[in-house]
């Protein structure tokens, strides 16, 4: 059985590269992630690089606390993903993923 009141938490996963990602939301379409985008980045104080938006391609590279991230959308599964371009990078995602699984629990 599905549990669905956790299916919007925040989650970190391994990628295959080593580095952790972080699922921000599930709760997001292709319309909805610029903006969400940008109020994650301002939330965090992060400063975006890049924003690359092709038909089929949404990915912002951003720099939170000096480490550089993917900040993408995903269409399978439907997610924001925060995702570390070195090892760096994981205690940023650690610091981040606390807060918001903080806020989703308040």
């Amino acid at each position: 059985m599905v549990n669905h009141e956790n299916m919007n938490l925040p989650t970190i996963e391994t990628m295959a590269s080593g580095n952790i990602s972080l699922t921000i939301t599930e709760d997001t379409d292709w319309e909805t992630f610029p903006d969400q985008a940008a109020d994650f980045v301002r939330k965090f104080g992060g400063i975006v690089l890049k924003r690359i938006d092709t038909p089929v391609e949404r990915m912002w590279i951003v720099l939170i606390k000096w480490r550089p991230f993917y900040l993408t959308f995903e269409d399978f599964p439907l997610r924001m993903t925060l995702d570390s371009m070195s090892r760096s990078c994981a205690s940023v995602i650690h610091d981040i993923h606390a807060k918001l699984l903080a806020e989703a629990q308040s």
